[in-house]
């Protein structure tokens, strides 16, 4: 075998069309996935088109009768929004804040812990939020979930992020927040 010939390519491998698509479908859901969940959902978005030309279905075949890109996200994301079994220790969810908190901070963000979360300081485009519109936001990452965010107000709404738990995860988490305090994704808690 020659490895200057035989080597693997880096990373995961999906098509420009089931990228779209997998972004596509992420568009109409309630959630916000990171870049990584995303490829993750194209790959096997591929791979699942991939088998079918293999019994002669082409991919805008699968139209018709399903969404495929879609139902490929949720089973991918379901495996970033459920915790492994037995549940994240509190040292570990504490680890991954403490990760999350180094990204925000090398971002420019202002952040510290809170309790459960991290807190982070709104900026001036950060959309209005809170009792009198003035709320930082709250980020999390459950012991027995996901990541997800909010205002860090009682009863604020809710928007998960669907993202590894690890310390690569939290950096993608920061990108999103930091978007969110620059007022770059709009309200993501309006209906």
């Amino acid at each position: 075998m020659d490895t200057a010939t035989d080597t693997a390519p880096e990373g995961p491998v999906f098509s420009t069309e089931a990228h779209a698509a997998v972004e596509k479908a992420a568009n109409s859901r309630r959630s916000l996935y990171v870049p990584s969940v995303l490829e993750h959902a194209a790959e096997l978005l591929t791979a699942l088109w991939a088998a079918g030309e293999k019994h002669g279905v082409a991919p805008a075949d699968w139209g018709w009768t399903t969404d495929l890109a879609g139902g490929t996200l949720d089973v991918v994301a379901r495996q970033y929004e459920s915790a492994p079994k037995p549940e994240r220790t509190v040292e570990q969810v504490l680890a991954l804040q403490g990760h999350l908190t180094d990204a925000l901070k090398e971002l420019g963000l202002t952040a510290r812990p809170g309790s459960p979360g991290v807190i982070v300081n709104r900026g001036p485009d950060t959309p209005r939020g809170g009792y009198h519109g003035d709320a930082d936001i709250d980020v999390r990452i459950y012991s027995d979930g996901g990541w997800a965010f909010s205002f860090a107000v009682d009863r604020a709404s809710v928007m998960s992020i669907v993202a590894p738990a690890s310390q690569a995860g939290a950096s993608q988490v920061a990108e999103i927040i930091r978007a969110f305090v620059r007022g770059e994704l709009g309200n993501v808690f309006r209906p």
